[in-house]
């Protein structure tokens, strides 16, 4: 990938902030400073973005049971409804026999975010998450 070019500021931290950073960044396996910075303030604008009604690209996750047929029909027939925002979808077989469903989404915050909490609101799913993950 090509070397994009950088701007260049300094920050004022308040006591104690800097060495935050520093686990955080640590934490999640930054290589600098630099670029723990740069991805929480992509994060930021994601979320600016995703207020303002911007198309986003974003994914819902929902882990349940195959044995009941309840899940596995409600989403077939939400996914199949809402197809205009669905890109792909994916599903895994866990240990213990649950399956994990994942469905990549594009479209307007707002449409993904009804969407996500129906998924995730259909009788004999026991867990989910919904990411906005970009502006497209």
């Amino acid at each position: 990938m090509k070397n994009k070019p950088l701007d260049r500021f300094t920050v004022c931290l308040e006591k104690g902030l800097l060495a935050r950073l520093d686990g955080i960044s640590a934490e999640r396996g930054y290589p600098s400073r630099s670029q723990a910075m740069a991805d929480f303030i992509r994060r930021a604008i994601v979320k600016k973005d995703w207020r303002a009604g911007r198309d986003c690209a974003a994914t819902v996750s929902v882990v349940y049971d195959p044995a009941d047929p309840r899940p596995g029909r409600g989403l077939e027939k939400l996914l199949r409804a809402s197809a205009r925002y669905v890109l792909s979808s994916q599903n895994h077989q866990l240990r213990g026999g649950r399956t994990l469903c994942t469905v990549t989404l594009t479209g307007r915050p707002a449409d993904l975010q009804r969407l996500a909490d129906a998924v995730r609101a259909l009788k004999g799913v026991t867990h989910g998450a919904f990411s906005i993950v970009a502006p497209v």
